[in-house]
């Protein structure tokens, strides 16, 4: 059982890219990593190894003691849990590791989106939660981690700057004190408003797929932030990053424009923001130089980031009374290009937990939790 304390026992739940990033990182770095996965494929090639091999790390070998498909097993004894399953499922998953849980486990997610904590939160709950526990959301996925092989990892960068947020708020200096060993570039968020809306790959994905559909769609490989990120693309980037901030101030939320993000994560700033996505994926070690191209716009760049970020920021426009037309013109453009209602599995404002409270209201409760 946990000790509520010092985390020395991680359990990721999830095994694709960032689960295998964050499993490559943490194990170097000393902890006890379980990796969980429903689909057994992709444990089975790190089970028989043992962990990872890796590249460009403090170490050469990250190993893992459990990879399984047990979730209970993965769960038990475990001081920290951390979500990177993507936006889509946090609410399943938190019904299912309700039961599970012990009093003093950590609950990360790696990312929140927008809103994830309230709707973990009410997963628990919802899922026989009966423990005390605390929960967190990170704005961003910390590392860039390439994967040559399915058992070798290759470090390219780690990002400079990023942000963490518990839930409640009133309790986040004790979750940062717990997980800044493990993550020391971490600063504390007020609260999970600001985290959820510093929420980049709803501002960067959906814009940029929605723009390039016709080059998504007939297979022709580009660079997704250079090629992908013309003029035209930057200029729709900058009207999202104005709705956003607007958000923001009618919540009260300190958040960082996108070229201020992108200046704190990766230390690059150019005279604009075309110049900007250039260097991201040009220079030599540039975080953006493998990140993929999707291959059709039913991709997690629209399917995730759609309905746990562009919809919920702007149900939260509404409660805080920001209008939000170019958001809400891009949501409308991507469900009719997708051929699907989004708004049908989005975190409305019902979902967060939040439906009918004003901008005074939504500020309490992220900060004292519900009533």
């Amino acid at each position: 059982m946990s000790s509520g304390g010092t985390i020395t026992t991680v359990t990721i739940i999830g095994a694709g890219s960032g689960g295998f990033g964050l499993l490559t990182h943490l194990g170097c770095a000393g902890y006890r990593i379980r990796l969980h996965d429903l689909d057994d494929t992709k444990l089975a090639a790190i089970r028989e190894h043992g962990g990872v091999d890796v590249e460009n790390g403090p170490r050469p070998f990250a190993p893992v003691d459990l990879a399984t498909t047990d979730l209970a097993a993965a769960v038990a004894g475990a001081d920290l849990l951390i979500f990177v399953t993507g936006g889509t499922t946090h609410a399943a998953l938190a019904r299912a590791v309700a039961p599970l849980l012990e009093d003093g486990q950590l609950v990360l997610l790696i990312q929140g989106n927008t809103g994830g904590a309230l709707v973990v939160q009410q997963g628990l709950e919802r899922g026989g939660c009966h423990v005390a526990i605390d929960l967190a959301e990170m704005d961003t996925y910390p590392y860039a981690t390439a994967r040559p092989t399915p058992t070798r990892a290759r470090i390219v960068t780690h990002k400079r700057w990023l942000q963490i947020a518990a839930f409640p708020g009133r309790g986040g200096a004790r979750v940062l004190e717990r997980l800044s060993p493990l993550f020391p570039e971490a600063v504390l968020a007020p609260n999970i408003l600001t985290t959820g809306l510093t929420n980049m790959n709803a501002m960067l994905h959906v814009a940029n797929c929605v723009s390039n559909a016709g080059r998504i769609e007939s297979g022709g490989s580009f660079k997704f932030y250079a090629d992908g990120v013309t003029p035209a693309v930057v200029n729709l980037y900058q009207a999202l990053d104005t709705e956003r901030l607007a958000i923001a101030a009618h919540l009260s939320v300190t958040i960082p424009s996108l070229p201020e993000w992108i200046d704190r994560v990766y230390g690059v700033r150019e005279a604009s923001l075309h110049a900007t996505f250039q260097r991201l994926t040009f220079d030599q070690h540039a975080p953006y130089q493998n990140t993929p191209t999707p291959t059709s716009l039913d991709h997690k760049y629209v399917a995730e980031d759609v309905p746990t970020g562009l919809l919920p920021m702007s149900a939260l426009g509404a409660a805080a009374g920001v209008a939000t037309p170019v958001m809400g013109g891009l949501i409308h453009v991507a469900c009719t290009m997708v051929g699907r209602d989004f708004a049908v599995e989005a975190r409305t404002l019902d979902r967060l937990g939040l439906s009918d409270k004003s901008a005074a209201q939504i500020r309490d409760i992220v900060q004292n939790g519900f009533a």
